[in-house]
């Protein structure tokens, strides 16, 4: 009796081992096909939270993009154009700037809100270009728009390549390789820029934004005067310096600048029968990318002064 009994017990448990091993082995299929529906929006995910690069203001962004180029998503952190002194950050900004891990920024007061953005959103380093460029200085103060020097663009340029290869040093010879190429087109625009100089024949410049210093030093030209002063509006007595000079030098052109317009620069040029030109310092507003705005630039001055 207990002998019958055992041999049935022990069927009963071979049936059901069975009978699990089944449900196991159709469990495991439908975890594969469950996978491998997923594994898609599972990559899209990963890739939402892979490492980022951020740039401060728009004349970074594109010569940054050029040295990184598919490796990384390079993330503006201000919309181009707009007005970088007072920036905050916003909600969508922060969202927008998860996964940074390094922040190319120029280190004046022009963006040193930086540093806001790296303590909110942590493990990100900062690197500023401001200790390997060369500056201009007018009344004892930095002129901040370096990046219109072609020479200081090679130097943002390499500082790129350089941090790139320290943070992802498999690509190396990637980034290198990109860096060149940047180098390459900048030596064509300090080509035309010979060019250009060749071209010019008058050496003065009004303009309406006192941000064309370096341009102006890469041509051997002057900024005569702005339409600027410290405190943005020209006081009686700066206004009447201007006045003298376009009469003294025979001014013959003023250049506004790229999106933005003033009522100022309109009553000199009727008054004075000026002809406006446009320049772009490069910030985003006209929305030509770095190299396409300088070579403009470039054919707006042979153009304008020749």
């Amino acid at each position: 009796m207990n002998r019958v009994f055992e041999k049935n017990f022990e069927k009963y448990y071979q049936k059901l081992f069975i009978k699990n091993l089944f449900k196991l082995f159709l469990l495991i299929i439908f975890m594969l096909g469950l996978i491998y529906i997923l594994l898609p929006k599972l990559k899209s995910v990963q890739k939402t939270f892979s490492p980022k690069i951020g740039v401060t203001i728009y004349p970074f962004y594109d010569l940054t993009k050029e040295v990184v180029g598919d490796k990384f998503e390079v993330i503006l952190i201000i919309p181009p154009g707009a007005e970088p002194h007072n920036f905050e950050p916003t909600p969508v900004t922060i969202k927008n700037i998860q996964g940074i891990k390094i922040i190319f920024a120029s280190g004046l007061n022009i963006d040193q809100w930086a540093v806001n953005v790296q303590n909110v959103i942590g493990d990100v380093k900062i690197v500023n270009f401001s200790h390997k460029v060369n500056f201009i200085k007018i009344n004892n103060e930095i002129d901040p728009h370096f990046w219109l020097s072609l020479e200081n663009a090679k130097k943002i340029a390499e500082i790129v390549k350089e941090e790139m290869i320290n943070f992802d040093p498999n690509n190396k010879d990637y980034y290198q390789e990109n860096y060149q190429k940047v180098i390459a087109k900048i030596n064509e625009l300090q080509k035309l820029a010979e060019d250009t100089k060749k071209e010019i024949k008058s050496p003065y410049l009004i303009v309406q934004h006192n941000a064309f210093n370096y341009l102006a030093k890469d041509l051997n030209l002057e900024i005569a005067g702005s339409l600027e002063g410290p405190n943005k509006e020209l006081t009686i007595k700066e206004l009447k310096n201007l006045v003298d000079k376009i009469r003294l030098m025979k001014i013959k052109v003023v250049f506004k600048e790229a999106g933005e317009e003033s009522n100022l620069l309109e009553n000199l040029a009727k008054q004075f029968n000026l002809k406006i030109y446009e320049l772009d310092s490069i910030e985003g507003k006209s929305g030509l990318d770095y190299f396409s705005a300088y070579q403009k630039n470039l054919e707006t001055l042979k153009s304008a002064l020749k």
